[in-house]
């Protein structure tokens, strides 16, 4: 009989126990149910972590001048548009220490890596590294290697200027200018070793060779400097070096060169070809101290280099080369320009 009783005393206790855990407030079981099957297609219909995670980026620059201003400017504008993080890296010129950038954005584990090659030639063990590690990477502007298209192996995608194209759009300036007399030409280089300063040579060099009387009778380097064309430019004149054109690589070194020109009373002997379509080398131009200078906007390449780093990250087809163009800039359109840096 005391078995049969705690039988039924535990059997009770069980129905009770279900009976309350069954029933929702308005005791009503149905109501529990569908609640429960709510929360349960709300769980799985809901967006994970992952699927609103930031993507990041690690955007190497070479060094500072005021053109990577523009360009991230519009770096910054694409990366607000795509949900991207930018983590901005300086290597000061200093091709080493932009290796480390790269091993260093690896280890981060960052979904991409946008260069600024420093060097064109030290850069290439860095694109291997990433390759390694998984790790897409893209050039923009400074393009990495010898294709003068900028394509190479390894990378997502080159973003810039064809910089062949460029110098030999400056070779026709300068031959519109001079005439098929021609003329001695001094050509003032930028930052050595980095593909604008190799590449806007060759471009140059191999078009003039259509005029034989245009020749290259001198040329050093600026470092994109104005201060130091400036000094090139004097020492040339002090030694009564004679020339009829100084074709730099870059505003602030023409800049500087047609300033010295300037205080020697030789400008209007001597023609100044600039590049880039700087603010201050559109204000030179209209000025007379430079006589041409080329445009091309440095924040919409920075903002193509975000767009098809986003799209390589989502999976899209992008070229081996995303090419932006030089335009001509003189005294007759140039007020249909607006410089950006």
């Amino acid at each position: 009989m005391k078995k049969l009783t705690r039988f039924t005393s535990l059997a009770l206790a069980l129905i009770m126990a279900c009976s309350v855990t069954a029933c929702s407030k308005d005791g009503s079981g149905a109501q529990s149910n569908a609640e429960n099957q709510n929360a349960a297609s709300a769980a799985d219909t809901a967006p994970s972590k992952a699927d609103g995670e930031q993507k990041r980026i690690a955007v190497l620059l070479p060094g500072s001048t005021g053109y990577f201003v523009a360009t991230k400017a519009g770096m910054d504008k694409a990366a607000k548009e795509n949900n991207i993080k930018l983590e901005y890296s300086d290597a000061q010129w200093d091709s080493t220490k932009q290796l480390s950038q790269v091993e260093d954005a690896i280890t981060k584990g960052v979904d991409l890596i946008a260069v600024c090659a420093a060097d064109a030639d030290a850069i290439k063990p860095a694109i291997k590294s990433a390759n390694d590690a998984g790790i897409p990477i893209l050039a923009f502007t400074n393009a990495i290697g010898d294709d003068p298209s900028g394509k190479y192996d390894g990378l997502v995608s080159y973003v810039g200027q064809s910089e062949v194209a460029t110098g030999a759009l400056c070779a026709k300036i300068a031959n519109d200018m001079l005439g098929s007399k021609g003329g001695n030409i001094v050509l003032i280089e930028g930052r050595p070793g980095t593909y604008p300063q190799r590449y806007r040579r060759k471009g140059f060099t191999d078009a003039i060779k259509d005029n034989p009387n245009m020749k290259v009778v001198y040329t050093q380097t600026s470092n994109w400097e104005k201060e130091q064309a400036l000094k090139i430019t004097e020492d040339l004149i002090q030694k009564g070096m004679k020339f009829d054109l100084v074709f730099a690589q870059d505003d602030n070194s023409a800049i500087g060169a047609g300033k010295a020109l300037k205080e020697a009373g030789l400008k209007d002997k001597v023609k100044v070809i600039g590049l880039g379509g700087s603010i201050d080398g559109l204000r030179a131009l209209k000025d007379g101290v430079i006589d041409a200078t080329t445009f091309m906007s440095a924040e919409e390449e920075g903002k193509l280099a975000i767009e098809t780093a986003s799209k390589a990250l989502n999976g899209e087809k992008v070229e081996p080369v995303t090419e932006l163009k030089q335009v001509e800039v003189n005294g007759g359109n140039v007020d249909s320009f607006k410089g950006e840096w």
